[in-house]
């Protein structure tokens, strides 16, 4: 199954490093499922992938208001299949690989904290019922909730 994935950091916790997020993108470009990368950073980071510019991947700026993040986010994803992961947990391509298995069978799948897929129409659905029900969210897991699609867990 193709997707795309999207890396959210906002370089606020402990745990998040620049070497981190590098790891991560790193398992998504070794990925031939995965045809996109778009990472959504704070400007520090941003500019220094900027520096040295990897294959598949796309940056995104990532404002300071959480919901105007998962839009600009979301926007630059062009697969109907979405993984979207942070850096503070690492992952393996064996995890990935059982998120979009369980992806095939339901549109919202929920691995960690840090890692979950969901099908990109159903966030761009959500995100619009937010919008329209004024509601601040801050994940997208928050957003799939609104549209009575909660995420399913897999251990």
């Amino acid at each position: 199954m193709e997707y795309s994935a999207l890396v959210f950091d906002d370089c606020k916790e402990v745990e998040d490093t620049y070497d981190k997020l590098l790891e991560t993108i790193d398992l998504f470009a070794n990925d031939e499922n995965c045809t996109q990368i778009v990472v959504s950073c704070k400007s520090v980071w941003t500019l220094r992938l900027a520096s040295s510019p990897k294959n598949k991947v796309m940056l995104v700026q990532r404002p300071d208001k959480p919901y105007v993040a998962l839009l600009n986010g979301l926007k630059a994803v062009k697969q109907e299949n979405v993984v979207v992961t942070g850096i503070s947990t690492k992952h393996t391509k064996e995890n990935v690989d059982t998120l979009l298995d369980h992806l095939s069978k339901y549109p919202a799948i929920n691995f960690d904290k840090d890692l979950q897929a969901f099908d990109t129409r159903l966030l761009m659905f959500c995100l619009q019922k937010a919008i329209e029900s004024n509601l601040a969210i801050t994940s997208y897991a928050q957003a799939v909730a609104l549209a009575d699609t909660p995420l399913e867990s897999i251990e």
